[in-house]
């Protein structure tokens, strides 16, 4: 067939099933389907690659002639082993140039003399279709009218087949369905990098009120919802029946601006609600979720059959894509949390100003200040409500019924008597040791003098055995004295360093309790406020100050 019609064929390939199987839609990839589709009629001098290269041209049609060597599967085999090292580092494009050359091979056997695909393992033609009464039948003859046909069929099938590959399969299916779990798998992918945009024709679930237009999604709250600001600009869910605040019938999320988010957590402990939503980025988009324990009981109204991003009662307060606004509409602002984590997550459009990592503020009313006291230690209150204080001024004084100074004098006798009973026992040790030093000079005297009658003939070699034990004796029990009071020495030095240890322990505990006994004020202010809560088995003391201006 003609090389229009092999890159025609080749191309839809390459567009409907190897961009399918995530082979990358470029125009590097596209090249390499191209050439390997014409790269088989190399063996013809008729063919434009074989003009192209008409020395290597000639020598492969005089020695095998056309449709034979080049046309065969064991020559695309091997010609892909020759590919496959030196296109290592891009296996897409070994895939593409592969997938393109065994398409003509393919396309070539619809031909009415077929192709030697088995060259030179066999000499069988192989076409397709086969019709044994007529082998002729349903061939396409290179050039002619029926080869056009299919070139431009081809090249027009590969125009939604580009389509569809740009697009990608996964997305070109949801795009065709416009529900809404299709909606929220495309938020996802494009929530990495963008702002996003949900075109919907929705209706109101309570009063069936058809909403229609582009509305900014925030998030999605499962598989089946996700959250967008409404009209009223405020937060809103659309999915299924009965499930959110609106229902799509139709619904496609697409790319807004290049965008980036940041995500962090937040300690709420002795913090005012209200640091939040000053701490709202007015370059960026911050949302709030997480639950914390206030210091007081809260009501918070909710809405009816509407979504609802802060709810909570009792002591608690639960968010849940919360913005500021939010919390400023529910006069939360001036509420105390006692504890809990809020996390935090700020979408930043790409080149908008401003910081982009906010640190929390102070509360607006004032700052915190907690003093936790443990069972069985007592508190006196130094300053008062409405008191105004300096930096380093003593807030509070906090006394504990443990003294140090009973533990450091017991400490001390402990030493006095440990060191008396030492110096008892290596008196007793240094008397044992003078007394065998003595006896084993005595005894090596003896030996000595046995030594001197044996040499002189006046005693017997018996006596000079006898005395040479007796003095080994002797040494053996001055050496296992000696070793005794090494032992002992090392010992007594062992328990003088643990006890000075233990001195020198209790001399930084009771400099550290001094350190704690006094809460001092970090800056200039004025006492508003103090308030003394029960905090997992021990009393917190929270001091509000708010700093006056320097």
């Amino acid at each position: 067939m003609k090389a229009s019609t092999h890159i025609g064929f080749a191309g839809f390939l390459y567009l409907l099933l190897l961009t399918t199987a995530g082979v990358g839609l470029t125009a590097l990839n596209a090249i390499a389907v191209t050439v390997g589709s014409v790269m088989p009629d190399i063996d013809t001098g008729a063919s434009f690659i074989g003009r192209v290269l008409p020395p290597l041209t000639r020598f492969l049609e005089r020695r095998f002639g056309h449709r034979t060597l080049t046309h065969s599967l064991p020559f695309a085999a091997l010609l892909s082993l020759l590919f496959l090292v030196p296109l290592m580092a891009g296996i897409d494009l070994f895939a593409c140039l592969l997938v393109g050359y065994v398409s003509h091979l393919l396309l070539d056997t619809c031909t009415p003399n077929g192709v030697r695909l088995f060259y030179p393992l066999s000499e069988v033609r192989c076409v397709f279709p086969f019709d044994g009464n007529s082998p002729h039948r349903f061939r396409v003859a290179t050039g002619s009218k029926i080869d056009r046909a299919l070139g431009i069929l081809f090249f027009t099938a590969c125009l939604p087949a580009f389509y569809v590959a740009h697009q990608g399969y996964e997305r070109f299916i949801r795009v065709t369905q416009h529900t809404i779990e299709s909606a929220v798998r495309d938020y996802e992918e494009y929530a990495r990098s963008s702002i996003v945009f949900a075109s919907m024709d929705a209706r109101d679930q309570l009063s069936g009120e058809p909403l229609k237009g582009s509305f900014q999604v925030v998030g999605a709250l499962n598989p089946h919802a996700l959250v967008f600001k409404g009209p009223d600009d405020r937060l809103h869910t659309v999915g299924r029946d009965f499930e959110s605040d609106y229902s799509a019938d139709n619904i496609i999320c697409m790319r807004g601006g290049p965008a980036s988010a940041t995500v962090r957590n937040v300690e709420m402990n002795s913090r005012f609600l209200g640091s939040l939503a000053a701490s709202d980025d007015t370059s960026a988009e911050s949302l709030f979720f997480g639950e914390v324990v206030t210091a007081g009981e809260l009501l918070i109204p909710g809405r009816v059959r509407r979504f609802s991003s802060v709810t909570g009662s009792g002591k608690r307060v639960r968010m849940n894509y919360a913005r500021g606004c939010d919390l400023r509409e529910l006069n939360l602002d001036n509420v105390v949390a006692t504890g809990g984590t809020v996390t935090v997550k700020t979408v930043r459009r790409e080149g908008a100003s401003g910081p982009s990592n906010v640190v929390l503020p102070p509360p607006s009313g004032g700052t915190l200040l907690t003093f936790v006291v443990s069972p069985g230690e007592t508190v006196v209150l130094r300053k008062q409500k409405g008191d105004t204080v300096r930096a380093g001024e003593t807030l509070a004084l906090r006394t504990v019924p443990t003294s140090f100074d009973e533990q450091k004098s017991l400490n001390d006798r402990k030493r006095e008597s440990t060191a008396m009973l030492d110096r008892t026992s290596l008196l007793e040790l240094d008397r044992g040791i003078a007394d065998a030093a003595l006896a084993s000079r005595s005894d090596s005297l003896e030996h000595g003098n046995a030594c001197e009658l044996v040499r002189r003939g006046f005693a017997s070699s018996a006596s000079l055995i006898r005395t040479e034990l007796k003095w080994e004796r002797t040494k053996r029990a001055l050496g296992k004295l000696v070793a005794a009071r090494r032992l002992i020495a090392g010992k007594i030095a062992l328990d003088a360093a643990r006890l000075t240890l233990a001195d020198a322990g209790l001399r930084a505990k009771a400099g550290i309790h001094a350190l704690k006994s006094e809460f001092r004020a970090p800056f200039d202010g004025v006492l508003l406020d103090i308030r003394r809560e029960p905090f997992n088995g021990k009393e917190k003391i929270v001091f509000l100050i708010r700093r006056l201006p320097s």
